[in-house]
């Protein structure tokens, strides 16, 4: 009788830093930063704000701007394992 070994899957968290605008507030900023990585990161599980800052025009806001760092989950194949 044939028997098949279990192929054995893992997976790590990395981070990849990103940045982001937007003129309608900090939430739009961040979502802006994590689609700009979706391409690197496609399967995101976290994101931490490293840093927030504005652009002022006539003493107003005009653009939230923000620096994250995003987290996401990278597999590994059975072959990286061994």
């Amino acid at each position: 009788m044939a028997t098949r070994k279990a192929a054995a899957t893992g997976a790590v968290v990395r981070l990849i830093d990103a940045t982001g605008s937007s003129a309608a507030g900090w939430k739009s900023a961040v979502a802006d930063a994590v689609k700009g990585v979706a391409k690197d990161a496609p399967d995101p599980i976290g994101v931490e704000v490293v840093r927030q800052w504005a652009d002022l025009k006539a003493g107003k806001i005009a653009t939230y701007r923000v620096a994250v760092r995003v987290a996401y989950r990278q597999r590994l194949s059975s072959r990286t394992l061994s």
